[in-house]
């Protein structure tokens, strides 16, 4: 298996965070969306990442491929229950999670790709103000000395990790409104699974 695209992407890095605590062999092909389009498009013709190719297929979106993953390799149902309310109410979250992402994305490309004079602030402040939301609503269900799914991390705390970590690289200056989920980012870093996708600037 290869995963196509880099840790500065919140959908490629919890891809990643899932395959490393599956303990998955896999390999990394590192690109960036905005560098790499037309390589990319090889794989998802949108020029999106991430991509995870198969021996006989290609899997697009973090979606599909956590859910290929969890389907293939999570028999005992460790990062997230295959039916029940336990399971709609880890998506619940995980819907949250990835959300913030979406928006926190959105709110860099709006700030780093388009000119000064045509950013539309009323706009650029609803991103914001939702990446916000987003965090207080993950620090609500975050508890203050555990997972969020229990003993051992799932699903949930992986895209809540990564929405949070990934608005300390956009919003930097939101993270103080989540103080569990920072208290958690901060145990993530204790497991290889997490700490190695962490992203570092070149």
């Amino acid at each position: 298996m290869i995963l196509v695209g880099r840790d500065l992407s919140p959908f490629v890095r919890r891809c990643a965070i899932v395959m490393n605590l599956l303990g998955l062999e896999y390999e990394r092909k590192i690109v960036a969306a905005a560098q790499d389009a037309e390589l990319i498009k090889r794989y998802n013709p949108l020029g999106r990442v991430p991509a995870l190719i198969l021996a006989d297929e290609v899997v697009i979106d973090s979606h599909a491929i956590i859910d290929y993953l969890l389907d293939t390799y999570d028999e005992a149902e460790a990062l997230l229950a295959k039916t029940g309310d336990a399971r709609r109410q880890a998506l619940k979250i995980n819907a949250l999670a990835v959300g913030t992402m979406e928006k926190a994305v959105a709110s860099a490309y709006e700030r780093t790709l388009r000119p000064k004079e045509f950013i539309y602030g009323p706009y650029l402040t609803k991103l914001n103000d939702q990446v916000a939301a987003g965090l207080e609503a993950l620090d609500l269900v975050c508890p203050s000395d555990s997972w969020i799914g229990g003993a051992t991390p799932g699903l949930v705390d992986v895209s809540a990790v990564v929405a949070f970590d990934q608005a300390g690289i956009v919003l930097p200056e939101l993270q103080g409104i989540a103080g569990n989920l920072a208290t958690l980012s901060v145990k993530s870093e204790g497991l290889a699974a997490f700490l190695e996708t962490r992203w570092v600037a070149p």
